[in-house]
């Protein structure tokens, strides 16, 4: 059988019964001085200068009892002094890597040591006296005042120090719910960075692929967020990540008012940048009328009452006063820029006068090239050398600035756009600006011809100003690689006046973003001020008649008359012979080109002399008789046969009409041969 085992039972305590939790008491005293002490440290922040006072009175009392005490009292509170000065002024680093960030406030720091050396004070004299003796003793009412003294400042600066509640959740909740959802404008995007601002927020959007899926879907997520088009503005985050596009949010559009112009002092002589507006943010738009290597070509576009008026009137009036020379054809009869008809060096208001125009700059562009390809200059390491290849404004001569208005009426004349071509290529080098201005940057608007194009494609490699467009198709042209629609842009504002001077600006800010141009509410106070800026005598020489008689025209125009422009206003000049060199090289060309010039009163010396000499002769004797140039001679005789007024005898025999049968001398035969 199996063994059986009884197991009697008792009415003892069971040993599990008197088993407690670890730490606990049942001596109500200790829960309630556990309890006191987490509330102390739950509340150690807000209480922290009535502990200071407790501590200050006990610490009195302590030390009151030596006879010394006072002595430990009075270098704890030394001790606390200098540490507050090093907790206030030092920032001490390890290596590269600081301790802190940044140092205590000036008012914190002064409550810090006031509070050290005021609470110091106290304790060594109760040290000294006695402790805190409370009674008739000033210490209890003294520690009370410290304590409330230095707790409201301790107070007041704890509400300004907490952490405010976000108030810019309600933008990120509605980009988290309505446009970065699965079915929203831009599904899995992030929207960071919120600050607002004077007219609304902004933030910066971090794209899933690139910055461009922001700015193609911002009409969507204009209406995801219920705003107007108008009212959100998407650029690329310059310098930043390509994922990343900036998002402005207006409540009022910042450029919705206009923004006086300053005055000329816009310009800055040592960059050669202006500031011509806002963008929308505040940060200022810069145009660059030239940089280093020379001046920087301009094309202007903008659909009617876009601004461009305007806009040119403040560029005008800040050449004028910098040294800059101007010259300016308008088209429409002065009707666009009337102010500037007699405050430029040279003002033309027909597309013949602009043509003729465009002859003299080619000229003038030849030469300087060729004075600058022998020209002696000093670099900056202090070397002497002969032939520049950029041009520095000033040094020796002005930036020439060629403002042409409605420039496809000029354009459209026949041999305009080869000319305006030759000169956009080469002038910078000499100095020479080209402004070209129109409605919009079709193709017709160009010229028709094969270099219309390249005209479009090189202007628009310097400043490309867009106002408000009229067609969607030329957007895309006028600047291109950006992802903007100026023919987007409103014709008025929401309070029913007009939106000119907004824009777009390509320039030294590469911004794509809307812009305002300042408006010039006086040009003609500008252009009534300071001197006209002329060109140097030498590009003057060559510039033909068309420019030594412009205020003759000028003068004609205001009589009511209309004058008629010089016979070689439209004559290649001194250029010919360049525009014939088999050398590509502009200054071997230019160096043709002045050789073959032809100072003023060239053909009469030289008719002059045939009708004297009264029998056939060479041309190099007709140059050193003259004193001028055997090119200069040949160009004198070509263009005297054409007039009638000379005849070609023979190879290199020349004679008057009259004279044309008598025997040339045998020397100049010989000469000729």
């Amino acid at each position: 059988m199996p063994k059986t085992i009884t197991v009697e039972k008792t009415n003892g305590t069971d040993d599990r019964a008197t088993t407690r939790k670890r730490g606990s008491s049942r001596n109500p005293k200790t829960k309630a001085a556990r309890r006191a002490l987490r509330l102390a440290y739950r509340t150690r922040r807000g209480m922290a200068p009535l502990y200071a006072t407790a501590a200050q009175a006990i610490a009195g009392s302590a030390l009151a009892v030596p006879d010394d005490g006072w002595k430990t009292a009075l270098a704890a509170t030394a001790t606390g002094a200098a540490a507050t000065a090093v907790w206030g002024y030092c920032n001490p680093r390890i290596g590269k890597k600081r301790l802190r960030r940044r140092l205590p406030a000036r008012r914190d720091f002064l409550a810090a040591a006031s509070a050290v050396t005021t609470g110091g004070s106290l304790v060594t004299a109760m040290a000294a006296t006695g402790g805190l003796q409370i009674g008739d003793s000033p210490y209890p009412a003294l520690s009370v005042a410290w304590g409330i003294g230095h707790g409201i400042y301790w107070w007041r600066r704890g509400k300004k120090t907490a952490v405010p509640a976000p108030s810019l959740s309600k933008q990120l909740q509605l980009w988290q719910d309505d446009v970065a959802c699965s079915d929203g404008p831009l599904p899995g995007s992030e929207l960071v960075d919120v600050v607002t601002t004077g007219y609304g927020w902004t933030g910066v959007i971090v794209c899933r692929r690139n910055w461009r899926q922001a700015h193609s879907a911002s009409a969507d997520i204009a209406g995801a967020l219920d705003l107007p088009e108008e009212m959100l503005q998407i650029e690329k985050a310059m310098g930043q990540s390509a994922k990343r596009a900036i998002i402005a949010v207006f409540d009022r559009n910042p450029l919705q008012k206009p923004v006086d112009h300053p005055g000329p002092h816009i310009l800055n002589t040592s960059t050669g940048q202006a500031v011509v507006g806002l963008f929308y943010d505040g940060e200022p738009a810069h145009y660059a009328f030239w940089k280093p290597s020379g001046p920087v070509h301009t094309v202007v576009y903008g659909a009617t009452d876009g601004g461009k008026s305007r806009f040119l009137d403040m560029l005008l009036g800040t050449e004028r006063h910098n040294g800059i020379v101007s010259w300016v054809c308008d088209p429409q009869g002065g009707q666009s820029l009337p102010r500037w008809r007699e405050a430029t060096d040279w003002y033309e208001d027909t597309a013949q006068g602009g043509l003729a125009m465009l002859h003299a700059v080619r000229n003038v562009m030849y030469e300087r090239s060729a004075r600058y390809s022998m020209m002696e200059w000093t670099d900056p390491k202090g070397r002497r050398l002969r032939g520049r290849d950029h041009f520095v404004v000033g040094d020796p001569d002005p930036l020439i600035s060629v403002t042409i208005d409605e420039a496809h009426r000029v354009l459209n004349l026949q041999g305009a756009p080869a000319l305006v071509l030759e000169i956009i290529q080469m002038a910078r080098k000499c100095g020479i600006k080209i402004r070209l201005v129109f409605q919009g940057p079709k193709a017709n608007m160009f010229g028709n011809a094969p270099e219309s194009t390249d005209i479009r494609e090189q202007a628009q490699s310097g400043n490309t100003v867009m106002f408000r467009t009229a067609s969607t198709l030329t957007d895309s042209i006028g600047l291109p690689g950006w992802d903007v629609n100026p023919s987007q842009l409103p014709m008025y504002w929401p309070d029913k006046t007009s939106t000119a001077g907004l824009g777009y600006i390509k320039g030294p800010d590469n911004r794509q973003a809307q812009f305002r141009a300042y408006f010039d509410r006086d040009p003609a106070h500008w252009a009534t001020t300071g001197d006209t800026p002329t060109i140097e005598p030498s590009a003057a020489a060559v510039c033909g008649k068309a420019y030594h008689e412009r205020l003759d025209r000028l003068a004609a125009r205001l009589r009511g008359e209309t004058p008629m422009l010089p016979d070689d206003a439209f004559a290649d000049g001194p250029t010919a012979p360049a525009r014939m060199v088999a050398s590509s090289d502009p200054i071997a060309q230019a160096a043709a080109a002045i050789e073959a010039e032809a100072p003023a009163g060239t053909d009469e010396r030289v008719a002059a002399f045939l009708a004297e000499r009264g029998r056939p002769v060479g041309r190099n004797t007709i140059a050193q008789e003259t004193g001028l140039t055997v090119s200069a001679v040949k160009n004198a005789l070509t263009r005297l046969k054409t007039k009638g007024l000379a005849v070609a005898v023979d190879r290199g025999i020349w004679a008057h009409p009259d004279h044309a049968d008598t025997p040339a001398e045998t020397t100049d035969i010989a000469e000729a041969a």
